[in-house]
């Protein structure tokens, strides 16, 4: 019930800004433009799925024809026409259509209509069927919900159409055609309705999900253009001002070789010009820093901390040198999150904090296809995972947690608390050590804690 609630919430925040038709879940309002994007988007990412658990289905579907041959030898052959000459065949013809252009034009119909009558074919047998044999086979019909529903990518509201059809067609086979005694009509109809709706709902969340990440990319596309804009602004104005410059620097040199005074104009214009630039390389570093500038130095801190640790640990140098490089970049990710999430002086709200913590997520998109000696990608996706299972997002457990990570789960931790940020002062070096030593064992590993408290405590590290 809380995902439910949760799901509800995330809707209800985000159409303040992104708008979705509750029922059909189309881009509406000032969001109407994304949806033809969003489809385009949708079925390329799509594809390959669809067309592997079309396979899958169909092979599914085919194998459970040893069940026809186990419990009603009878009526097998016209059970298997069903599966094998009709339902079978029907889902490779969709699968060959996929590799057609007119695919991505008619998808979701066609799929609907291959969940139809994949479902309609189980219908088919239950009315074939022996009543000994029948009765039970309406569980088919939860499994074809399953796949249609989650599997093979359909949107919501032709899930749910294909979806009730099914269900249409089951309580007039199970009432007219092959009645069922009145017991086991009652129980089968509370498991498969209930089952469809559990469907429908799970079918709406991963629909309203894939639009959500598919706005959240558009937005991060629109704030890295307009960085992009303002470095090509910055660029721009730097180039002027040492045009300008160089112009006074010729006057000035000119001026230089007829009188001393010359010479000392053009010593201050020349000093003038070093402020200048170093001016125009502090606004240039604001600019990057404008992101997030109560963390700038924390990846670093971090970091550093991390290799001390590390070293304390005795680990391998080559082991060390990849903590650096992750520790360094392990915030990466925030750079999809809005500036204004970001620096937010307030508590963050639940939906803020969500996107907060895709940060480790979207870091491992980022590097995830960068070649490296160390798993850069993966440790940067783990460093919020904590020993267990309580962290985020994956909820792994102990030796699931890649030591580089675990190492810099704790220096993560110490620094983030012994540093101010903007909804907080500082808490103080010696909170941050109470916490590692109060959790040790339980979110952080006994041997990465125990390695810090030595460092603090009887080596007397300093963060810088």
């Amino acid at each position: 019930m809380s995902k439910i609630y949760n799901l509800f919430t995330d809707i209800i925040s985000i159409n303040n800004k992104m708008k979705l038709h509750p029922l059909t879940l189309k881009f509406t309002g000032e969001s109407a433009y994304l949806e033809e994007p969003f489809l385009k988007d949708y079925y390329k990412g799509s594809l390959a799925n669809i067309r592997i658990f079309l396979i899958l289905g169909g092979v599914l579907y085919v194998a459970f024809g040893v069940l026809d041959a186990l419990l009603m030898p009878k009526q097998m052959f016209a059970i298997w026409i069903i599966r094998f000459i009709v339902v079978g065949p029907a889902l490779i013809g969709v699968l060959l259509l996929s590799f057609s252009r007119i695919f991505e034009k008619y998808m979701q119909p066609v799929l609907a209509l291959a969940y139809t009558t994949a479902g309609t074919g189980i219908i088919c047998m239950i009315v074939i069927a022996p009543s000994s044999v029948s009765h039970s086979y309406y569980a088919g019909l939860i499994l074809v919900f399953m796949w249609g529903y989650t599997l093979i990518r359909l949107f919501f509201t032709w899930a749910s159409f294909a979806g009730w059809l099914q269900v249409v067609l089951y309580e007039i086979a199970s009432i007219w055609i092959n009645p069922a005694p009145f017991d086991i009509f009652i129980g089968n109809n509370f498991f498969f309705i209930s089952a469809n709706i559990i469907g429908m709902m799970s079918c709406y969340a991963i629909e309203f999900y894939a639009r959500r990440d598919f706005f959240m990319q558009q937005e991060v596309e629109i704030e890295r253009g307009n960085i992009n804009k303002i470095n090509e602004e910055l660029e721009e104005r730097v180039r002027k001002r040492t045009e300008d410059y160089r112009i006074v620097n010729e006057a000035l040199q000119q001026e230089i070789e007829g009188h001393e005074h010359a010479k000392e104009k053009l010593q201050a214009a020349l000093d003038s010009l070093k402020k200048s630039i170093q001016v125009t390389i502090q606004v240039m570093v604001s600019a990057v820093e404008a992101r997030d500038p109560y963390t700038a130095g924390h990846q670093i801190r971090s970091a550093n901390l991390a290799c001390a640790i590390a070293e304390e640990m005795e680990l391998p140098q080559e082991t060390i040198d990849g903590i650096r490089l992750a520790g360094s970049i392990h915030d990466i990710g925030k750079l999809s999150i809005p500036a204004e999430i970001l620096t937010k002086p307030t508590k963050l709200t639940k939906l803020e904090y969500s996107l907060i913590k895709e940060h480790s997520s979207s870091g491992n998109e980022m590097l995830r296809d960068v070649e490296s000696q160390w798993p850069l990608a993966e440790i940067v996706f783990q460093h919020h995972e904590r020993m267990d299972g309580s962290g985020y997002p994956r909820q792994l457990k102990g030796d699931e947690i890649l030591i580089e990570a675990r190492i810099l789960a704790v220096s993560d931790v110490v620094e983030s608390m012994a540093s101010h940020r903007p909804y907080r002062p500082s808490l103080g070096i010696e909170a941050a050590l109470e916490e590692i030593e109060k959790n040790k064992g339980i979110l952080y590993d006994n041997a990465v804690a125990d390695a810090c408290l030595r460092l603090f405590r009887d080596k007397k590290y300093q963060l810088p």
